[in-house]
Order: C-alpha cells, then sequence, then structure tokens
C-alpha cells in the first residue's frame, strides 16, 4: 500500500460527503470508490470530456439503434415543425455556427466541419457531414433547418455523396416573402414528402379508407403482415 498526503479544499470535502458518509468517515477508501468510477469512466468514454456529455444525452432520449433507424427512415425528406427544430438548444447550446457540430454529440455517428463567413451573424455557411448515411442526413436537415429559422439562411445547394455530405447556406437579400424562400428552400432539399405527409396526417381516415380500397391493399397486407394471415 502506498501512503501520500493530499490537500483538499473544504469544497472538495463537501463535493465527496455523501461518499465519505458512505464509507463511515473513511476517507481512505472514499477516494478508492473515486478512482475506481474515474478509471471505469475513462476506459469506456476516453476522456473525462467525453464522460461530461452524458449530461446533455440524459436530456434527451435514449433509443436503441434499430428504432433509431426506423425513425430516421420513416421522417426521411419530411422537416420537423419550428419548435422541434428550435429545441436542439435544449441540448446544444448553439451560439456560434461552429456549436452545431455538437449535434453528433448526442448520438449520432456523424462528423461536422462547419466554415461561415461569421460565426454569429453569418450569411454564407458550408456545413461538411461524413458518417453513417441516414445519421447525416438527419443531422444536415436539423442543423440546416436551425439555420434557417434563427439565421434566415437558405439552403442554396446540397450535394450527396456515398462519404459525405455538404450543406450550402446562403442569407437571402432582405425583403417581402424572405420567410417563404427560406421555407421553400427546405423543402426543396430537405423536404420532399413533407406536404405529402402532412396532407396525410390532416386527413388520416381519408387515406386510410382511400389505400385500402384499392385493388392491390390486400396482396401488400399478405406480403407486409405475413402474420395475420397464417
Amino acid at each position: 500500500m502506498i501512503r501520500k498526503n493530499i490537500s483538499l479544499y473544504e469544497e472538495d470535502m463537501k463535493k465527496i460527503a455523501r461518499i465519505v458518509e458512505k464509507h463511515e468517515g473513511n476517507l481512505s477508501a472514499a477516494m478508492r470508490e473515486i478512482i475506481d468510477f474515474i478509471d471505469f469512466m475513462l476506459r469506456k468514454f476516453g476522456s473525462l470530456e467525453e464522460a461530461k456529455k452524458i449530461e446533455k444525452r440524459t436530456k434527451g432520449v435514449c433509443l436503441p439503434s434499430g428504432m433509431l433507424n426506423w425513425f430516421l427512415t420513416y421522417t426521411n425528406e419530411c422537416l420537423p415543425d419550428e419548435d422541434a427544430a428550435g429545441s436542439i438548444e435544449e441540448i446544444c447550446a448553439i451560439e456560434s455556427v461552429s456549436d452545431l457540430a455538437e449535434i453528433a454529440d448526442i448520438g449520432f455517428a456523424v462528423d461536422i466541419k462547419v466554415d461561415a463567413d461569421d460565426a454569429r451573424n453569418p450569411s454564407e455557411v458550408t456545413i461538411r457531414l461524413s458518417g453513417e448515411r441516414t445519421h447525416t442526413e438527419f443531422v444536415a436537415k436539423i442543423a440546416a433547418c436551425f439555420l434557417a429559422e434563427n439565421r434566415g439562411l437558405a439552403v442554396e445547394a446540397v450535394f450527396r455523396h456515398t462519404a459525405f455530405t455538404t450543406v450550402k447556406l446562403k442569407k437571402e437579400a432582405k425583403g417581402e416573402g424572405d420567410y417563404k424562400k427560406v421555407r421553400e428552400s427546405l423543402i426543396k432539399h430537405f423536404g420532399e414528402r413533407h406536404i405529402m405527409m402532412q396532407e396525410i396526417l390532416s386527413k388520416r381516415r381519408f387515406w386510410n379508407a382511400m389505400i385500402k380500397a384499392t385493388a392491390e391493399w390486400g396482396d401488400v397486407e399478405r406480403y407486409k403482415y405475413p402474420r395475420l394471415y397464417r
């Protein structure tokens, strides 16, 4: 056993008071438990900085990868509501465009690089994303929606390649119809199914009846839901 003298401030003792109490005042036992915990966090996350990001994740929802991929597939080419896009700030404190890279820290397999002519009030932004394709598409859409709603940037172009995706945004000249142009740019590049899905959701019973009335629907059910016909 190695014996060392350490100095602790009163604030430090307050932070570990519950652990010391657990060990009935045995400070050495409390320090050994803290060391074991730190070792576990370092082995699991690689660094204390990565481990601290757990707090951000716990404010959201943890999903198994299969469920997450299902969600990403069925929301593909659909835009989030304005409030939903803005809620990303509940997890990521986005003060400048470079902070958008933190979106990947909430559980997406994506690397993000953001370039802008001005970090806080940009007129041109380029976002380059690489990683798992469905994750990349979703993060690109969320980042574009956030910049559109909060910085007035319209999507100028989206380049989708096998290994990466690049999104270019530019601020529209001030004038009437600015918001419409920004929204239309999002629909064009990320919301091809958005209007269709909004229509279906607003008239569920009608579209359910319409689809089931088609002659092929029975065959579709047999193919997609074979257990119903066993």
